[in-house]
């Protein structure tokens, strides 16, 4: 799939620009600050309603915007048919025309209105975000999550509900679902520390969140096992110079991508419970109730959930080497694009569509290989949106074939080739 047409009303910098996009690779250079991550951030709104840089939308409205709102238009093609994505964000207490009322939840006041509203409209009708999820796919890679193998925990556990929530709408629901039931639970945890509430009552919450923490973990568990031949594969070859560096057969394994005595990448999960996985569901969530009661006293002390998808973590072994802890920094790069990369099939295979790829200002943060490989190992996808303050810094070679834009104060012009 890829964008097509993309237009902007009074998003971020641009007060209205209608832009045709075409197939393949297409560069978006300029000095920073120009407005070149805005057209990326438009993008991944159309396909997931949330900004990948900031957790408040309303910065995305224009400043200076008379409606105090902004519109990002999409016509998208698809293998499956072509698709029309509105997303409207405004920064207002008063609710959008057509916006859903916000329920509270049971046993919980009525939230306060918000400071933005958001409207979604799929081929012109009215939908959700979480109906929106999986209409448009992307892989987003910018310079943060090339920390992803020495980030926090929960940068991992992103990565894997980003990916998760694309490709399996009921996976993105029970999240949801469980997030909400974590926060209920912690608030009687501590109501219980307090002595206003008695441990009695964490038996229905108990049922709730391991019917829901159950199927969360069995997919992120299955997703790791599908991708991890993927990244093996694209780590072996991206990581061939730090491998060659730590053998006695230098030059052999230097000229040989996947070269088959180099320690292969394994993609480790990290429940924080600690039972079985795999069997009869019902018999699964039974033995995780049954941890959450052995572990009663201590998450009453602490008044938190101390167990849980939410706690989640994922490692990332070559042979027996922790590379999190003991690889070297060009490793670590080399596995979050081999995870990257991964992704991407894992996406196509599951949906039957090419995701979009974004590249937010990436390549200044490899080294000449690096970018030659990561270039190389996606000349092939339908579309790959790439950003650089430096048109000079995208290989030559890739370069050549690229469909080059500048952008310069929120004006963005081709320049010919």
């Amino acid at each position: 799939m890829y964008v097509e047409r993309l237009r902007l009303l009074d998003f971020r910098n641009y007060r209205d620009l209608d832009l045709a996009l075409p197939r393949g690779l297409v560069v978006f250079t300029g000095r920073n600050a120009q407005g070149k991550s805005n057209l990326l951030e438009a993008v991944s709104l159309i396909a997931t309603s949330k900004s990948f840089r900031t957790n408040s939308e309303r910065e995305a409205v224009r400043w200076g915007a008379t409606g105090l709102f902004a519109r990002v238009d999409a016509t998208v093609a698809r293998r499956s048919g072509p698709l029309h994505v509105e997303l409207v964000v405004a920064d207002t207490g008063a609710p959008l025309e057509g916006a859903p009322a916000r329920a509270a939840a049971p046993g919980l006041p009525a939230p306060p209105a918000a400071p933005f509203r958001k409207r979604i409209k799929v081929n012109g009708a009215p939908r959700r975000a979480m109906d929106l999820l999986g209409q448009v796919t992307v892989v987003i890679f910018a310079p943060t999550d090339l920390d992803l193998v020495i980030g926090s925990p929960s940068q991992r556990r992103r990565f894997l509900d980003m990916t998760l929530c694309q490709v399996h709408p009921a996976y993105c629901r029970a999240l949801s679902q469980y997030q909400k039931v974590v926060a209920q639970r912690a608030a009687l945890l501590r109501r219980i520390k307090e002595g206003d509430d008695s441990p009695h009552a964490l038996g229905f919450w108990d049922d709730q969140l391991a019917r829901l923490a159950v199927p969360i973990m069995h997919d992120r568990a299955a997703f790791l096992r599908l991708a991890e031949p993927a990244a093996a594969r694209l780590y072996r070859a991206l990581a061939r110079d730090e491998e060659a560096a730590d053998g006695d057969d230098d030059a052999r394994v230097a000229e040989s991508p996947a070269a088959p005595d180099a320690p292969p990448l394994r993609l480790v999960y990290r429940p924080s419970y600690d039972g079985p996985l795999e069997g009869d569901e019902a018999q699964v969530i039974e033995a995780f109730k049954a941890r959450l009661a052995a572990l009663r006293r201590r998450e009453i002390a602490q008044a938190a959930n101390v167990l849980g998808p939410h706690r989640d973590d994922l490692a990332f072994y070559a042979g027996p080497v922790d590379l999190s802890t003991y690889g070297s920094r060009g490793q670590q790069r080399s596995v979050a694009l081999a995870l990257k990369l991964a992704e991407l099939g894992y996406i196509e295979h599951e949906t039957g569509e090419q995701p979009i790829l974004l590249l937010d200002d990436v390549l200044s943060e490899l080294d000449t290989q690096r970018r030659a490989d990561l270039l190389d190992a996606v000349r092939d996808l339908d579309q790959v949106l790439l950003t650089t303050t430096d048109a000079a810094s995208v290989p030559a070679e890739a370069l050549a074939h690229a469909h080059v834009y500048r952008v310069h104060a929120g004006a963005v012009t081709p320049i010919a080739g």
